[in-house]
């Protein structure tokens, strides 16, 4: 048994075979599916790596023949060795894009109908599926046959929102811009969602950090309008590509500074103490808008902000296996499975030594200095494909995003501080379930407080 066997065995494999779960209280439990669909989408969002590094992604493993072909020969191990997961992620691009989106969803259905065990399956997307009324039904179809299947298909909504959309996310044709700027396309958006109740991620970017006050607003006011709630279901996510300037990071501080103050005073009637219960005590967890302002401060292995190592990823189109579809390039790839008479057989290793930095060992450790940087414990971390675009080695942080997690950290650090809201988790009883946590955040604030003195 090769290295790369062994890890991916004991990481995935093993646990699959067992239906072992991680702790519940994980954000995302251990050791999920994701299949690497397509690099093909009919956007050219400003931030998105399939724009900017188009040349990464091998053309030749983006053939919808071949990547039904090999979905099957996967499936067909997976049923085979008695797997059961949690959730398979189908990604990447836009799995609407091209005439066999359809198809993939079909291909899963009907092996999850044959046993396979399957509890989600989850597809981002950019939603302008909803501007086909024929689309639409399609979608619904598939998503009352996986409901009688015994597993959920779950859409997240890849929409940076009314003032952003416009700015960063353009389609392949102008009239694909035009119509999901308009308002047609929201209403059709959020009835979709209203009736199917999905997810929203919207990005927060260099690009459109600046319109990110009124952006939030209109999000908020479109989730009151239609039954959800900004603070609760919109999961902004930051870009973590090169680009961070010292005015745009000011920018994102006056975005901060404007979310916490609208969540204290909307959602807290002004109580600091209801601010820092919720933040750090009740609703750590949350990964809406309230949750976008305590992941980093709450214990950093709660929520490292990237899947990677609790993902195995595959790419269909090959059946290579890289650390995650954002890494999902030929230097990057821990190996690729082995058929033989159109069954797999093993797998065929070509990079252990970064299957097992990545998967084995704290992520903390994997970048240089990192393990002395006194942020360290709030730090979400960089992004592995990002780097790897960026410095040419996925463990090398990119000195624009450290900029950007450090100027986050520290404004929120003083923004609670006058606040009061380190005063009150000073005072938490040992008798509470969050009291550990409480004193490792407050131990590493100090420890900040001190490099920064």
């Amino acid at each position: 048994m090769s290295v790369l066997d062994k890890i991916l065995e004991k990481r995935f494999f093993a646990p699959w075979r067992e239906g072992r779960r991680d702790d519940p209280a994980s954000l995302w439990p251990d050791s999920n599916l994701e299949l690497y669909v397509t690099a093909a989408c009919n956007q050219n969002c400003e931030y998105c790596y399939l724009v900017r590094h188009e040349e990464l992604y091998p053309r030749e493993a983006m053939k919808p023949e071949t990547i039904k072909k090999n979905m099957k020969i996967f499936l067909d191990w997976c049923l085979k060795e008695g797997f059961s997961f949690h959730q398979v992620d189908l990604f990447s691009g836009e799995i609407w894009h091209g005439p066999f989106g359809y198809e993939i969803l079909d291909i899963l259905l009907s092996y999850i109908r044959r046993g396979l065990k399957v509890e989600t399956v989850m597809i981002p997307t950019n939603a302008s599926f909803v501007l086909s009324d024929r689309a639409v039904a399609e979608m619904a179809n598939r998503i009352e046959d996986y409901e009688r299947a015994g597993c959920r298909l779950q859409l997240s909504g890849s929409i940076d929102g009314g003032l952003s959309d416009g700015i960063t996310r353009r389609g392949n044709d102008d009239r694909l811009t035009n119509d999901k700027n308009s308002e047609d396309f929201y209403d059709r958006f959020f009835s979709f969602w209203q009736k199917h109740g999905f997810l929203f991620h919207p990005m927060v970017s260099a690009e459109n950090v600046k319109y990110w006050k009124e952006n939030f607003l209109w999000w908020d006011e479109k989730c009151r309008e239609y039954g959800y709630d900004a603070f609760r279901d919109v999961m902004m996510l930051e870009v973590r590509n090169p680009g961070w300037t010292e005015e745009n990071l000011e920018d994102y501080k006056d975005f901060l500074d404007f979310l916490v103050d609208k969540f204290l005073n909307d959602r807290c009637s002004g109580d600091v103490e209801k601010l820092a219960n919720h933040l750090f005590l009740t609703d750590i967890f949350n990964p809406g808008g309230s949750g976008y302002v305590n992941f980093g401060l709450t214990k950093a292995d709660s929520f490292q902000g990237c899947t990677v190592s609790d993902m195995l990823t595959v790419r269909l189109g090959d059946l290579a296996i890289p650390p995650c579809h954002r890494t999902a390039y030929d230097a990057l790839l821990y190996g690729r499975f082995k058929v033989e008479g159109g069954k797999i057989v093993g797998v065929e290793e070509h990079n252990p030594q970064i299957a097992s930095r990545i998967l084995l060992q704290d992520s903390i450790l994997c970048s240089p200095g990192c393990d002395c940087c006194p942020y360290n414990s709030f730090c979400l971390r960089g992004c592995y494909g990002s780097q790897q675009e960026t410095e040419k080695d996925p463990f090398m942080p990119i000195e624009s995003v450290c900029r950007l997690f450090k100027g986050k950290i520290d404004f929120l650090i003083d923004k609670f501080d006058a606040l009061g809201v380190w005063g009150i988790l000073e005072k938490v009883s040992p008798a509470n379930a969050r009291y550990e946590a409480v004193q490792e955040t407050l131990q590493a604030v100090k420890c900040i407080r001190e490099a920064r003195a």
